[in-house]
């Protein structure tokens, strides 16, 4: 893409999978303390210790980049977490939590994969692999692709009754250091790459049930409802090169923040279901319904837009009868 002030060769060949292949090992250690600080309080503390190696074989298509087994990713982390269960009463718990948590790039996405989908016509770009207009001397990505570090903040009530029923509410915040999402590949057009982009933080409330029917009527006993809800907010800070282009790039009246949206981050998710169980009959059935929310996909890059899903409607229907004496056959729908 020569207009670009970067060279490239095309087209594609089909992906081979014999072109790369990939291998890690995971030596990991934990050890915990479970004790009671007060009489009512349970604390459950911990730190788990990883020793992580992946390694890489394989080499572009223009075979001018070639790895033989080579160390793509080295690293020794420790990863702390504490929780607290108070007992408000035999049936209701407070709950406090925090864990440090880690997303590894993919073997696919540590790589220099170019998988081309013919259905589409969009190229998918290994993560090692620069994007970068060196005319300019503008960088957009430095094929650096590391692991991201989160931090799990968590506070939940919940409530227990009979026959399985139970009430929750809870709020989390999560930081993210250097979150991996999917970012158009500026110097070839229809190209998609694995990169980290600046922190993130999402914060959330959700709301949790299961509700036997019977309190309606009697010949309910056997239905019960269940849900869990959603919402989510998040936010991910630009990098002074996206602030930049977003703002060059900008439509007449809009006004370029400093924040966007995190790439995967649903703003609600919703999910629904009424459950039948006849375990005298053999019969279990459930109509369950999800939805999520607007969601950042593709995150776009200098004059290219975001790419965004639209909401999803869906609602499922799951029948099972077990049949015979001994309830050896079972039928599903």
């Amino acid at each position: 893409n020569s207009n670009q002030g970067t060279t490239y060769e095309a087209p594609f060949i089909p992906f081979n999978p014999n072109q790369f292949n990939s291998s890690n090992s995971n030596i990991a250690a934990y050890v915990g303390w479970e004790f009671k600080p007060a009489k009512d309080l349970r604390a459950i503390v911990g730190v788990r210790t990883e020793k992580f190696e992946q390694r890489y074989t394989g080499k572009n298509q223009q075979q001018d980049i070639v790895l033989d087994d080579e160390v793509v990713m080295d690293d020794l982390d420790f990863f702390p977490s504490a929780n607290l269960i108070y007992a408000l009463s035999e049936k209701q718990n407070l709950r406090a939590s925090f864990a440090m948590t880690i997303a590894r790039p993919s073997f696919k996405e540590l790589s220099f994969a170019e998988i081309f989908d013919p259905i589409t016509t969009r190229t998918f770009i290994g993560g090692l692999f620069r994007d970068a207009n060196d005319q300019e001397g503008i960088v957009y990505w430095d094929g650096n692709l590391r692991s991201t570090y989160i931090n799990n903040y968590d506070l939940r009530w919940e409530y227990f009754a009979e026959k399985g029923e139970m009430l929750s509410l809870g709020a989390f915040f999560k930081t993210f250091d250097s979150p991996i999402e999917i970012v158009q590949y500026f110097t070839l057009p229809g190209a998609f790459q694995p990169r980290n982009v600046g922190d993130g933080q999402v914060v959330g409330v959700e709301l949790e049930f299961r509700k036997n029917l019977d309190f309606i009527s009697n010949r309910l006993s056997q239905l019960s409802v269940n849900s869990n809800i959603t919402f989510t907010e998040s936010k991910i800070e630009l990098s002074a090169t996206e602030l930049v282009f977003r703002k060059e790039n900008a439509r007449t009246g809009e006004k370029v923040e400093d924040y966007r949206r995190m790439a995967g981050q649903a703003p609600l998710i919703v999910n629904f279901g009424i459950a039948y169980n006849g375990s005298e009959n053999g019969l279990e059935a459930g109509v369950y319904y999800n939805v999520q929310g607007k969601t950042l996909e593709v995150v776009g890059i200098v004059d290219r837009p975001d790419i965004y899903t639209k909401s999803f409607h869906s609602l499922n229907l799951n029948i099972n009868k077990t049949l015979g004496e001994k309830k050896k056959i079972q039928v599903g729908l």
